[in-house]
């Protein structure tokens, strides 16, 4: 959807890019690096600066059209497609993946929407579920979303990754953990689960969040270095260029990510608010990077404000595929699946 006669700079009355770096007068409280976080607790814009963004943004729209953004919120999209890669084991040809990230169940998401989406997923019939974190608003809410017995089911395993609102205080990661658990849903935290097949082995690996948590990159890459092949899903695409620098190549050869919401409010694919880091550089979609393939999803759900812009909501079936010879690519600009 386009915003005619739209000017973002004049609408907002910042330029976007400062919006992103922080440097406009109401977004210094946007993050300047994960130390800050690390020190002074979980810091973003501030809530009444990103409604006042919002508001801004929704009153340019034309009256017809001021109530899309609610409207696009509550869809979802199932994404099918295939991944192919000439690294993945023969014996792992088919294997089918649905992943979903971003719920964010309460006040915005309620039971009936999380039970619509785990009968989305579990009409996949998936081998292997990957859950991508941030399942309530915060450590609290994300327990009560597994205490809600939604269901998820999965041919071979149910796996689960830690956001940023799970470790949101009161935090809880034990508790989470636990009735994860008791829902059949296994939380791969600094970690990995390994499945073998026909001699060949595929490893599914996670750190803890970005922002909240003590992710350990070295542990996780350790916890699958004798896999074949290996599917990293932090929830948070930042993590991602923590690992660069450790290792002489990738650790992983596909990153499945969220978090971002793909900008949730996006223009030209520029995230209006960006929660990430590094602006809409892991905005949404396809990418390489380090050599290996990334994939960031929109996610299912909304943070702050029930709308969406230029973001619809995702979920995603991915059926991976060997081929015979890797196609070279360069660059981290966004790309087809394993092409």
């Amino acid at each position: 959807m386009s915003i005619p006669n739209c000017k973002i700079p004049a609408i907002l009355g910042v330029d976007p890019l400062n919006v992103f770096l922080g440097n406009c007068e109401s977004g210094k409280s946007v993050i300047k690096s994960r130390q800050t976080l690390r020190k002074g607790g979980f810091k973003t814009v501030s809530q009444p600066w990103i409604i006042h963004i919002f508001g801004k943004l929704l009153a340019a729209l034309p009256a017809p059209r001021l109530l899309y953004p609610l409207y696009l919120a509550r869809q979802l999209e199932t994404v099918v497609e295939e991944y192919a890669s000439a690294l993945l084991p023969k014996a792992f040809d088919g294997l089918k993946i649905a992943y979903a990230s971003d719920i964010h169940y309460g006040s915005l998401l309620k039971e009936d929407r999380v039970r619509a989406l785990a009968q989305r997923i579990n009409a996949m019939q998936a081998d292997i579920v990957l859950l991508g974190g941030d399942y309530g608003e915060d450590s609290p809410g994300a327990i009560r979303f597994f205490q809600l017995h939604p269901g998820f089911r999965a041919g071979i395993a149910v796996l689960g990754a830690i956001g940023n609102h799970d470790r949101k205080p009161p935090d809880d990661l034990p508790g989470l953990m636990d009735e994860m658990k008791k829902e059949g849903v296994l939380p791969i935290c600094n970690d990995a689960w390994i499945l073998e097949r026909q001699g060949s082995s595929i490893a599914f690996a996670s750190t803890d969040d970005f922002f909240l948590g003590e992710p350990d990159y070295i542990k996780t890459a350790q916890s699958c270095r004798n896999a074949d092949f290996t599917v990293y899903f932090p929830h948070n695409p930042d993590s991602l260029p923590e690992t660069y620098g450790l290792f002489d190549s990738s650790f992983y050869q596909l990153a499945l990510c969220g978090h971002t919401h793909g900008g949730q409010v996006s223009v030209k694919r520029h995230a209006v608010i960006s929660s990430s880091l590094y602006g809409s550089r892991f905005l949404s979609g396809w990418y390489r990077e380090n050599g290996a393939d990334i994939m960031v999803s929109n996610g299912v759900g909304t943070s702050k404000l029930p709308v969406r812009l230029g973001a619809v909501p995702q979920i995603h079936c991915i059926t991976l595929r060997r081929k015979e010879q890797q196609e070279s690519s360069t660059g981290d600009q966004q790309r087809s699946p394993g092409s």
